[in-house]
């Protein structure tokens, strides 16, 4: 937290639009662990490699918990591997330490990034950050808030 503290110090002093921090996330993320999804309706496109699940919609992987309204998953030609996420509606996200909320949200399961949008939170120990986007990459855990963005830090 104290590196966070320092950079959110240091780009007030500049100015700057984004805020980028690194924090530590548990290890049992990983992009080959099996993935969960439900909801209450689903609707599979064989065409376009695509499951739509709506209503009470999340997908699970390890640690990674992702919950919306709707929830489209793309999936690599032929090979049945989920290549991309999109989430719709009431985005909640969790790494176990972190939680992200924000109206849409796409992860790119090859590169472990997801980006939220459109009234993101950010919640972590002691501090909340808001903006209109949130590009966060599981593997690195690093995060770069952007666009009206406020920070709320309480000491303890």
């Amino acid at each position: 937290m104290n590196r966070f503290l320092i950079s959110f110090l240091t780009l007030c002093v500049i100015a700057s639009p984004a805020i980028s921090q690194s924090t530590t996330v548990p290890t049992e993320k990983n992009a080959t662990l099996p993935v969960e999804a439900t909801a209450d309706n689903l609707q599979v496109n064989n065409s376009e490699n695509s499951a739509v699940f709506s209503g009470n919609a999340k997908v699970i992987q390890g640690v990674l918990d992702l919950r919306a309204d709707k929830i489209t998953v793309l999936f690599e030609d032929g090979a049945g591997n989920i290549k991309a996420v999109t989430a719709v509606g009431q985005v909640k996200f969790t790494n176990g330490l972190e939680t992200a909320e924000a109206q849409n949200a796409q992860f790119d399961v090859v590169s472990q990034v997801v980006t939220f949008t459109g009234n993101v939170i950010l919640r972590q120990a002691q501090t909340i950050l808001t903006g209109n986007r949130l590009t966060y990459n599981i593997t690195t855990s690093r995060s770069q808030m952007s666009g009206n963005v406020k920070t709320i830090f309480t000491p303890k």
